[in-house]
């Protein structure tokens, strides 16, 4: 989906002209974004404290999901997989961290990975990382 608006509407969040910059600055890149990166692509009117406040309604409603980087940052990009929804979140996929760019890419993987989990205990959130090349840094 690569209209805003249609965004907020399937998620029932108000339409607000941050709300509609926010999600316009997550669709045009390929990459998991901290809040001061957003915070560089949006009009900068916009404080730190309403776009924090932006951001953390959009992971409770399950348009976005958080990313911790390896500096401690959080990064958010956008669900992909069109089953998140209020504090629910279903993105199957890897956090690939370019060693050398150092962005991070949220990667679709099409099997789930077997896990063999000890009886007793229920998975609810799975995680998976890798660190390496990008395709543009290793071109």
């Amino acid at each position: 989906m690569n209209n805003p608006e249609e965004l907020l509407k399937r998620h029932g969040v108000r339409i607000t002209n941050i709300r509609k910059e926010i999600v316009s600055t997550l669709l045009e890149k390929t990459t998991a974004l901290s809040c001061k990166e957003i915070k560089e692509n949006i009009d900068e009117s916009y404080d730190r404290v309403t776009v924090y406040r932006t951001l953390n309604t959009f992971v409770d409603e399950g348009i976005i999901h958080q990313i911790a980087s390896s500096d401690g940052t959080v990064l958010y990009a956008l669900c992909s997989s069109g089953s998140c929804n209020t504090h629910h979140h279903e993105d199957h996929h890897i956090h690939f961290l370019c060693s050398s760019c150092g962005q991070t890419f949220c990667l679709n993987y099409h099997k789930q990975p077997e896990l063999d989990i000890p009886e007793g205990y229920l998975v609810e959130a799975l995680e998976i990382s890798a660190t390496g090349i990008c395709k543009e840094c290793k071109i």
